[in-house]
């Protein structure tokens, strides 16, 4: 997979979603100031792909434990682990926050989990799932990612980067 190709429709095998993945880091790293947190807004039906795509970036970061979506529970955090990465650069993320708001009606029920908590923190790296639902509450994200199955063969998916 090649770097020009994040930037339209991509068809990404499963398996391959990890390189996809580190791709997606690697255009925000050479792009981003460092005085908040970097927020992926994940957008896509259900069973689209958003929280196979967090588990492969939680796995590709560093975390062991079992990644699960958080939509019951909302938000799940993750300490990520810190030091150099394997290219020998320090470590920018401590804490993955991964967020699903699908349950949530709007962006006053949102405020219930502090977002200007992690929002504020530089080493945080925030995924939220279904962000429309809480439109307003939220800075611009870096990245949306737009998830569709629809039309992809068995193990892959359809993966649109909008900005």
């Amino acid at each position: 997979m090649r770097f020009a190709t994040l930037y339209r429709m991509t068809h990404v095998p499963l398996a391959e979603l990890p390189e996809y993945m580190r791709n997606v880091m690697a255009t925000l790293a050479l792009e981003r100031n460092n005085t908040k947190a970097v927020i992926l807004a994940l957008k896509g039906e259900l069973g689209a792909g958003k929280t196979t795509f967090v588990q492969a970036l939680a796995k590709q970061m560093g975390v062991t434990e079992h990644v699960q979506s958080p939509t019951y529970v909302l938000m799940k955090k993750y300490a990520l682990p810190t030091g150099l990465n394997p290219f020998g650069h320090q470590r920018r993320f401590k804490t993955l926050i991964h967020i699903d708001v699908y349950r949530l009606k709007n962006a006053e029920e949102f405020a219930a989990l502090k977002p200007e908590e992690f929002l504020n923190d530089p080493s945080a790296l925030v995924l939220i799932e279904w962000p429309e639902r809480v439109e307003g509450a939220l800075p611009e994200p870096d990245r949306v990612l737009r998830f569709v199955s629809e039309g992809a063969q068995e193990g892959e998916r359809f993966i649109d980067i909008e900005k």
